[in-house]
C-alpha cells in the first residue's frame, strides 16, 4: 500500500511545515513521478547544483560546501540537491517554506533580516563611535544571534549522541596507556629541547645533501630531523607541514620538498592505523588498519634499504628521489583514502563502497590498482564472514553494526517464537543503505530475503539445512558471489514456500478468511444475521461478548460453514468506533482532521450492530501474512458489506408488511404507492451496491490473486499480491475515498430511518385502514363514530409528505454519489467504479429526475411535517439517522 504511506507522509510533512493544504494528492502523484525519475537518472546532479548556487546568497561558499560533502562520500547527497533544486524552483513550496522559518524566527524574537541588520550596525560601529549602552545592545544582540544560528540542530545533536554512545558502548573500553604513551608509534613526537646543529648553509654542498639524506630518512620514519622541521596539522587527517632550512643551497631545497610529501603521507598512514584500530571503529577498519599497517611494514623495509646505501655513501638526493618516485604514488593514493574515510567517519559497509569505487576507477593503472585491491579484499574479509553466517543460517553476528542488514528486535529468539511482531516482515529485519557496499547494491534485496526467509524457518522450529555458499570473496567481477548468493536465495525461498502453502495451507485459510469476513458463505451470513439481531441492536455496552460468541458457534456449525476445518478461529469483535470514523481516522492519520474523528460520546450511541465486526486467529508463521492490518482491512470490509447486509434484510421487511395492503381499499391503498416505489428504489440500491461490490471487485480481485499466486515465486510476492488484492478491495468498494463513504453512509441512513418509520407506522395505518373498510361493511355498528375516518384523512397527508422528504433526500444523495464518481473518473479512470453508474441509473431515471426538480425547483421544495398526530412520529424519523 505504497500509495497510503506516500500519502501519509505528505500530510505529515505539510504538518511539520505548517502548510494547511488539502492538496496531498497532487502532491502524493508528484513525488512519486519524481522518485521515478530520479531511478531512471533522468535528474541531473549536476543541473541541480547549478540552479541551487545561482539561488544562494553567497554561490561559491555553496559550491565549497557541497564539494567539502562529495569528498566525504556522503550518501545520497545527489538526491538532496535534487530535492532541493525543486523546492527552489517551485514557488508554492518555497513560499510555505519560507513563510514557516519566519515564523519559528519570530517566536524566538527574531526575524530574516536580523543578520543583515546586525551586520549593518558592525559596519557602522567601525566608521563611527558608540557610546557604552550602544555598545552593549549590539554586544547583546550578537550574542541572540550566534546562540539562536549556531546552535546545533535536534538532527545534529542525536548524530552526536549516536556517536559518542557508540564509542561508549561498542566493544570493550580503551586502555588508557594508549593515550598516555606517544612512543607507541613513529609519528613526529615532540620532544621538549631539540639539537641544534647550526646553519647548514655553511657547509660545503656535498655535506650538505648527505646531512639533508639523514634528515630526510629520520622524516620518512617520523622523526624530526635536525634541519627539517615539522609543523603538526590541526585536523588528525591533514599531513603536516614541514619547513627545510632556508640557508640549503636552492636546488638541494627544491628535491628535499620534492620528497617531503611522501612523509607526510606516512605521518596520516600511522594516524589513521592509531585510530582505526581501536574498538567501536568496527571489524572493517581493523582489518584495513591491518592492511595498511603490513604496507608500512613493505614501506619501512625500503627506508631501511635506503638507509644501508646512505651508510655506505652511496645515495644522493637524486637517487632518493628515484628510489621512493613509485612508493610516493601509492602513499599519496592510500593517504587520500584514509582521508576521506576519517573526515566521513566511515565504517562497515561504507568503508567498501569507498575502497570498491577507488579500486575501479584504478582500471589501467596497473600497480595503483594491485594496491587497491588488496586493501579491499582485505578489509572485506570480516563483513563477507557476517554475509555469509546471514545467508547460511539467518543469523547476524554484528558488534560493531556495520552489516548492511540490522535487527529492530531486542528480545531473545524464545520471546520471537512465543509473540512475533506482527510487523515482523517489514520492520524488525531492515537494510541500512550507508551500510550496504556498492558492490552489493544490486544484491541487496536478495540477500535481506534470503536471511529472512533463514529466520522464519528457523523460528517455526524447523531445521534449516542450507547449502554451503562456498567462501565469499571480494572481487572486481560480481559474479564471484552473485552466483553464491542467488544459490543460497533460491533454496530459502523454495523452502518457506513449501512451508507456508503446503504445511500451514496458506491458500486454505485465505479461502475460509473469504467465506466469513467477504460473505462467502452465503447461509452462515443469514444464519448470523437471523441469530444475533435481537443481542446487536441493544447498546454497545449492553451487548454480551459470551453469548455473541456462542451464537456465532451455533451459526457456524448450522452453516455450509460446518465443513470448514479453520472454522473454530473465527471470533466476535466489537470496535468501539463506526466503520465510516475507523476510515477517515485512518486516511487522516497526522493530519489537523484527525481529531474531528475522536468523538467522546461515540460509543454511548453506538449500537452492537455497528460496532460488530469478525475477529481471526492466526498463528505464526501465517501471521507474516495474517497480521493485525491486514485482519483489519478484512473486517472494514466485512463492517461495511454486513451492514448493507442488514439494511437490505430491513427493507425486504419492509416489503413483506406492505403485502397486507392487498386487503385495504383500492382508494385507500394508492396513498402508500409512493412509499411502496420508494422502498423497491432502496432495495434495488442496496442489492446492487452489493453485488457490485461481491462480483464485480471482491470476485474480480480474487480471481486475479489467485492466477498471480499460482506463479508467485517467493514470500515478498505473496505478501504483495495480497496487500494488492486488499487494497483494490478497500479502493472499489469505496472505502478509501471520504467522500464517496459520507454518501454511501448517508444512503444507508436513509434506508435505515425509512425502513424504521415504515415499521413504526405500520401497526397504526393497518388498524385505520381496517377500521374503515369494516365501517364500510357495517356501517350499522359505527354510525357515531366519523372522528376516526376524519383523522385518517389528516395523517394520510402527514405521511405523503415525511415519504416525499424521504424521496428527494435519497434522490439527491443517489444523484450527488453518480456525479462524484464521474469526477472521480475524470481524474483516474475506473471501470469497475463506473460501472456503479450504469446499474443505479440504468434507465437515466435519476437524471431525469434531478434534471426536472431543477427547472421546476421553488423556495418550497423541502418538505416539512405537518401538524396532526403523526407529526412526532415524522420529526422522530426525522432525526433518525444512525450512522455507519
Amino acid at each position: 500500500m505504497s500509495e497510503f504511506r506516500i500519502h501519509h507522509q505528505v500530510s505529515e510533512l505539510f504538518s511539520l511545515l505548517g502548510i494547511k493544504s488539502d492538496a496531498a494528492e497532487r502532491y502524493t502523484e508528484h513525488l512519486s513521478n519524481s522518485a521515478e525519475r530520479m531511478d531512471n537518472g533522468q535528474e541531473s546532479a549536476a543541473s541541480a547544483v547549478h540552479i541551487l548556487a545561482e539561488a544562494a546568497p553567497d554561490p561559491q561558499a555553496f559550491l565549497t560546501k557541497y564539494n567539502e560533502l562529495k569528498s566525504r562520500n556522503m550518501r545520497d547527497l545527489d538526491r538532496l540537491v535534487v530535492v532541493l533544486s525543486g523546492l527552489v524552483q517551485d514557488p508554492g513550496i518555497r513560499q510555505a517554506v519560507e513563510g514557516r522559518s519566519r515564523l519559528r524566527l519570530e517566536e524566538d524574537g527574531l526575524s530574516l533580516t536580523t543578520v543583515p541588520s546586525v551586520l549593518a550596525d558592525i559596519e557602522q560601529a567601525t566608521q563611527t563611535t558608540l557610546s557604552r549602552d550602544q555598545l552593549n545592545e549590539l554586544r547583546e544582540r550578537l550574542l541572540r544571534e550566534s546562540q539562536v544560528s549556531h546552535a546545533p540542530s535536534e538532527a545534529l545533536q542525536n548524530i552526536e549522541r549516536m556517536n559518542e554512545s557508540r564509542a561508549r558502548h561498542l566493544g570493550p573500553t580503551t586502555p588508557e596507556w594508549l593515550d598516555n604513551r606517544p612512543y607507541l608509534s613513529l609519528d613526529f613526537v615532540k620532544v621538549e629541547q631539540s639539537q641544534d646543529g647550526g646553519i647548514l648553509g655553511n657547509i660545503a654542498s656535498i655535506s650538505q645533501e648527505h646531512q639533508l639524506i639523514e634528515d630526510v630518512l629520520n622524516v620518512m620514519m617520523g622523526i624530526e630531523g635536525m634541519y627539517i622541521t615539522v609543523q603538526l596539522p590541526s585536523k588528525h587527517y591533514d599531513p603536516p607541514q614541514f619547513t627545510v632550512d632556508t640557508s640549503v643551497e636552492p636546488s638541494l631545497r627544491t628535491l628535499v620538498s620534492r620528497i617531503l610529501p611522501l612523509c607526510g603521507h606516512y605521518s596520516q598512514l600511522t594516524r589513521f592505523v592509531e585510530s582505526r584500530s581501536r574498538y567501536h571503529h568496527g571489524l572493517v577498519n581493523h582489518a584495513l588498519s591491518a592492511a595498511i599497517t603490513s604496507l608500512i611494514k613493505d614501506y619501512m623495509l625500503l627506508v631501511t634499504q635506503l638507509e644501508g646505501l646512505h651508510q655506505r655513501w652511496a645515495l644522493t638526493l637524486h637517487k632518493l628521489y628515484f628510489y621512493v618516485e613509485k612508493t610516493m604514488a601509492v602513499m599519496d593514493m592510500l593517504a587520500s583514502v584514509t582521508k576521506v574515510i576519517s573526515k566521513s567517519d566511515a565504517h562497515g559497509g561504507a568503508v567498501l563502497s569507498l575502497l570498491h569505487d577507488r579500486t575501479t576507477n584504478l582500471t589501467g593503472c596497473g600497480q595503483l590498482q594491485e594496491v587497491m585491491l588488496f586493501l579491499t579484499q582485505s578489509a572485506a574479509v570480516p563483513y563477507m564472514d557476517m554475509l555469509t553466517k546471514w545467508l547460511k543460517r539467518g543469523i547476524i553476528n554484528d558488534p560493531y553494526h556495520e552489516f548492511m542488514v540490522v535487527d529492530r528486535e531486542s528480545g531473545s529468539e524464545e520471546d520471537e517464537e512465543e509473540d512475533p511482531a506482527d510487523d515482523y516482515w517489514e520492520k524488525r529485519y531492515t537494510t541500512v543503505a550507508q551500510n550496504i557496499p556498492s558492490f552489493l547494491q544490486h544484491h541487496a534485496t536478495v540477500i535481506l530475503r534470503t536471511g529472512k526467509y533463514l529466520n522464519v524457518i528457523r523460528q517455526s522450529d524447523q531445521s534449516v539445512v542450507c547449502p554451503d555458499p562456498g567462501v565469499l570473496v571480494y572481487g572486481l567481477c560480481s559474479r564471484s558471489y552473485g552466483e553464491l548468493i542467488e544459490k543460497t536465495y533460491n533454496f530459502a525461498s523454495k523452502r518457506i514456500l513449501q512451508l507456508l502453502m503446503e504445511e500451514k495451507d496458506l491458500m486454505g485459510r485465505l479461502r475460509s478468511i473469504k467465506h466469513y469476513f467477504l460473505l462467502d458463505q452465503g447461509d452462515f451470513v443469514v444464519q448470523l444475521m437471523s441469530l444475533c439481531e435481537e443481542e446487536l441492536t441493544k447498546n454497545i455496552d449492553d451487548v454480551l461478548p459470551t453469548r455473541l460468541e456462542s451464537l456465532l458457534e451455533l451459526a457456524l456449525r448450522t452453516s455450509a460453514a460446518n465443513s470448514d476445518p479453520y472454522k473454530d478461529d473465527i471470533e466476535c469483535d466489537l470496535q468501539p468506533i463506526t466503520l465510516m470514523n475507523q476510515m477517515l481516522r485512518i486516511l487522516s492519520i497526522e493530519t489537523e482532521d484527525e481529531r474531528e474523528y475522536y468523538p467522546q460520546e461515540e460509543r454511548l450511541q453506538l449500537t452492537g450492530l455497528e460496532g460488530f465486526s469478525l475477529g481471526y486467529k492466526v498463528t505464526w508463521p501465517l501471521s507474516l501474512v495474517l497480521d493485525k492490518k491486514t485482519i483489519a482491512c478484512y473486517q472494514m470490509i466485512f463492517r461495511h458489506l454486513f451492514y448493507c447486509k442488514h439494511v437490505e434484510q430491513l427493507l425486504c421487511r419492509v416489503w413483506v408488511s406492505n403485502k397486507v395492503a392487498k386487503s385495504f381499499p383500492v382508494s385507500a391503498s394508492r396513498t402508500y404507492t409512493a412509499a411502496f416505489a420508494l422502498r423497491q428504489r432502496m432495495l434495488n440500491f442496496i442489492q446492487n451496491i452489493e453485488y457490485y461490490m461481491m462480483f464485480e471487485v471482491i470476485e474480480h480481485n480474487w480471481q486475479t490473486f489467485i492466477n498471480k499466486m499460482q506463479k508467485v515465486e517467493n514470500v515478498d510476492d505473496v505478501l504483495s499480491f495480497h496487500n494488492d488484492f486488499l487494497s483494490g478491495c478497500l479502493k472499489d468498494c469505496m472505502l478509501t475515498s471520504p467522500e464517496l463513504l459520507r454518501i454511501i453512509s448517508k444512503l444507508t441512513s436513509i434506508c435505515v430511518s425509512f425502513a424504521n418509520f415504515i415499521e413504526r407506522m405500520k401497526k397504526y395505518y393497518m388498524e385505520a385502514e381496517l377500521w374503515v373498510s369494516d365501517e364500510r361493511r357495517d356501517s350499522v355498528d359505527h354510525e357515531d363514530s366519523p372522528e376516526p375516518a376524519a383523522t385518517t384523512h389528516e395523517d394520510s397527508q402527514s405521511f405523503e409528505q415525511t415519504i416525499s422528504r424521504f424521496e428527494l433526500q435519497f434522490s439527491g444523495m443517489i444523484y450527488t454519489l453518480m456525479e462524484r464518481i464521474l469526477e472521480m473518473g475524470r481524474d483516474s479512470y475506473n471501470d469497475a467504479l463506473v460501472n456503479v453508474i450504469y446499474r443505479l441509473d440504468l434507465n437515466m431515471y435519476y437524471t431525469k429526475k434531478h434534471e426536472h426538480l431543477r427547472l421546476v425547483a421553488s423556495p418550497d421544495a423541502s418538505v416539512e411535517c405537518n401538524s396532526g398526530p403523526l407529526s412526532s412520529e415524522c420529526e422522530e424519523a426525522a432525526q433518525d439517522m444512525p450512522h455507519l
